[in-house]
This record gives structure tokens, C-alpha cells and sequence, in this order.
């Protein structure tokens, strides 16, 4: 029902034809409040979506991928992926306000953004925080899976 809720809230902010445009149609721009963290590539938002209107959303970081922590082929992986987690635990705390930008729907129904927090002066993308970090890598679409336990041997 939220889900429902939200991408109609979202479909009055498009120009006509706009969704025609693009394979997932991208929302400009939402503030919003963390909730959880699920892992290094997901988190819990409670997004403002109208005056007195908000949701809560599990939203994926668009355009990266962490390693897992709950469906591992190896060890390692559970390993990197809980370091990735505790990360993005320690950047973006429950409580902390975040900034989702280009909000879209992938294939699997699936929120994705670009989120975001603001220090003192600029704003701060997770996903090129845990890249930098080598805690994700950088993912597209169509991309095969990352090999994560090779990429461990490697680190």
C-alpha cells in the first residue's frame, strides 16, 4: 500500500510523456530519515513524500554493489560484507537525514537512489563513499554477478 501510495505521489511531479523516456522513471529529489541499515548497499528510509505525508522504504544504493552478509558463497564475503555494513552504520546512523536523488523502481519492484548525507559544506554519496573505501564496487545493470569470495583472495 505504501509502495502504491508513493509512486502515485511521485507521478504528479512528471512532465507528460517523461516516463515514456526512461526504463524506471527517475523522481528528482526527496529528503528523508534513516531507520535501519540492512546491509552495505541497502537501508530502512523514512522519506518525506508530501506535507505531513511519509513512508517508510527500503531503498538500494543505485550503481554499486556491497558484498553480502546473509547469502554468502564463502566465509569471506559474510566477513566483507559485515565490514561494509558497519560502515554505512557508522556514517549514516538511525536518526541521521539523508537525501535520495534519481528515486526509481528497478525490474524486481526494488527502490533504488543516490544517496546522500551532508557534512559541514558539500554532500557526501554513499556509494562513492564505500567504493573509495573498497568496501562496494561500482555495478550497472546487465552486469554479471561480482565474485566476491575471488575479489576476498585479492584484498
Amino acid at each position: 500500500m505504501r509502495l502504491l501510495l508513493f509512486v502515485i505521489l511521485m507521478s504528479f511531479f512528471l512532465k507528460p510523456g517523461f516516463a515514456h523516456q526512461y526504463e524506471g522513471t527517475a523522481y528528482p529529489l526527496y529528503y528523508g530519515t534513516i531507520v535501519r541499515i540492512i546491509d552495505g548497499d541497502t537501508l530502512v528510509v523514512k522519506l518525506d513524500l508530501w506535507p505531513s505525508i511519509t513512508g517508510k522504504f527500503s531503498v538500494r544504493v543505485r550503481g554499486m554493489d556491497a558484498p553480502d552478509i546473509r547469502k554468502v558463497d564463502c566465509e569471506n564475503e559474510r566477513i566483507w560484507g559485515e565490514e561494509a555494513k558497519n560502515k554505512v552504520i557508522e556514517l549514516y546512523d538511525p536518526g541521521s537525514k539523508v537525501r535520495l536523488e534519481n528515486v526509481v523502481l528497478d525490474s524486481f519492484g526494488r527502490v533504488l537512489a543516490d544517496i546522500s548525507r551532508y557534512r559541514s559544506d558539500r554532500w557526501l554519496y554513499l556509494k562513492e563513499e564505500l567504493i573509495n573505501r573498497k568496501l562496494a564496487v561500482e555495478w550497472h545493470p546487465n552486469m554479471k554477478d561480482v565474485p566476491w569470495c575471488l575479489l576476498a583472495e585479492t584484498r
